[in-house]
């Protein structure tokens, strides 16, 4: 049975997290918009919230061999922490409130991008290996749903509120999140065997950096891997416009909120129904048709422009939110439990190695040729992918059990 205790207070762990995430994400990136009229500046951000991804790879090792629980815990504590000194800042030195906002950024981003692969790690620990589909599909969307529901409210919030009672109340959030991981029951073997080697030797820790790298670097593996480091430096582009673009429909907080509310929508559908398209196509079908899909529902919205906008992007979220579950699931299974979270967070580096430097051309492009003409290139860039991705008979007829 996929709700048990453990799965159930990981579950709603990750749901405060994920409501504090997106949160204070869509706070700052309108803020920032709305102070500065720049894209450049989103741009900036977006590199900032990215940056610490590229890392990742280096938190593998920790992951395997570190106290899970109290990481988590630590880590949320530290989260509501730095939300209440943000809030502090703001309320008194507004002045400096972009600089305190962008110096910021990569520490909150780094305590969320150590959570998740912990979460990760954890899930195939609660659950029966042949449930790992399901069990991700609901945790992509309670995550997905949670994003859905505060992109909305985020855009009222900032359009009834103040930005400090939205810092506070994300404060309380990491808080709430703290307390459900402090719930978390593993077994004390398993606890003691990681406090003992969590202060291994530093060849003891690249022996396993190594060793997660070795299992990337098999053929079958950077096949998956590549077309996701292309497909995520185009989607950085989208992502650090969506505040501008929101803002040629009507600008206020609100059409940002929906925006992002349609694209969250779409990711809850996606994740649905991704169990069910696992099982009836291979995953090669898969990758190709939603990255092909993907790029032309936000072409067609662009070029119908107003309300449409948020008709296509839900559209386009659908496939991205059916990806994201398949990539996940595809390496929690291939793997082996002990190498899980060395080679996740490999992966994730390689993935999102060009996310940054996409945020920040994504912000500067759009000063030249404009945010619609920016999204209609990225949107025939991310079709040409696809079809790259069709003329090549070992991603096409790569297949899974899944």
């Amino acid at each position: 049975m996929i709700i048990n205790k453990n799965f159930s207070n990981l579950l709603y762990g990750r749901f405060l997290v994920n409501m504090g995430d997106s949160l204070y994400y869509i706070t700052i990136m309108w803020l920032i918009y709305d102070l500065t009229k720049n894209t450049l500046f989103t741009g900036v951000a977006g590199a900032l919230f990215m940056l610490p991804e590229i890392f990742s790879v280096f938190y593998g090792p920790i992951i395997d061999k570190c106290n899970k629980k109290k990481f988590l815990i630590i880590f949320s504590l530290l989260q509501a922490l730095l939300m209440l000194v943000i809030c502090i800042f703001f309320l008194y030195d507004k002045g400096n409130v972009l600089s305190v906002i962008l110096i910021a950024i990569p520490f909150l981003a780094f305590l969320s991008e150590f959570t998740y692969p912990l979460e990760n790690v954890l899930i195939p620990r609660f659950v029966e290996k042949n449930e790992l589909t399901k069990a991700n599909s609901i945790m992509s969307i309670a995550a997905d749903g949670v994003d859905l529901v505060f992109n909305a409210v985020s855009g009222l919030l900032i359009a009834i509120t103040t930005i400090s009672s939205i810092l506070l109340g994300n404060s309380l959030l990491f808080l709430f999140a703290a307390f459900f991981f402090y719930r978390l029951t593993i077994k004390r073997e398993t606890q003691k065997h990681q406090k003992m080697n969590f202060k291994e030797s530093k060849e003891e820790y690249y022996q396993d950096l190594k060793e997660g790298l070795a299992f990337v670097k098999r053929k079958d593996i950077l096949e998956l891997i590549i077309p996701f480091l292309m497909l995520n430096l185009l989607l950085a582009i989208f992502n650090v416009n969506l505040p501008a673009i929101s803002s040629s429909i009507s600008y206020s907080a609100v059409s940002y909120g929906l925006l992002l509310t349609a694209s969250g929508l779409g990711s809850v559908a996606g994740a649905s129904i991704s169990q069910y398209i696992s099982n009836k196509f291979k995953i090669g079908t898969i990758i190709i048709s939603t990255v092909m899909l993907y790029g032309c529902a936000w072409l067609i919205g662009i070029l119908l422009g107003s309300f449409y906008i948020y008709i296509f992007a839900f559209l386009a979220s659908i496939f991205i939110g059916i990806i994201n579950v398949v990539f996940t699931v595809l390496f929690q299974q291939l793997p082996p439990e002990n190498l899980l979270g060395r080679v996740n967070t490999t992966i994730k580096t390689l993935i999102t190695i060009f996310m940054p430097l996409g945020a920040l051309v994504g912000g500067w492009i759009p000063m030249i040729f404009g945010v619609n003409n920016t999204i209609l290139l990225s949107s025939g860039l991310i079709i040409l992918l696809g079809i790259i991705l069709l003329l090549m008979s070992s991603i096409r007829n790569k297949e899974l059990n899944m």
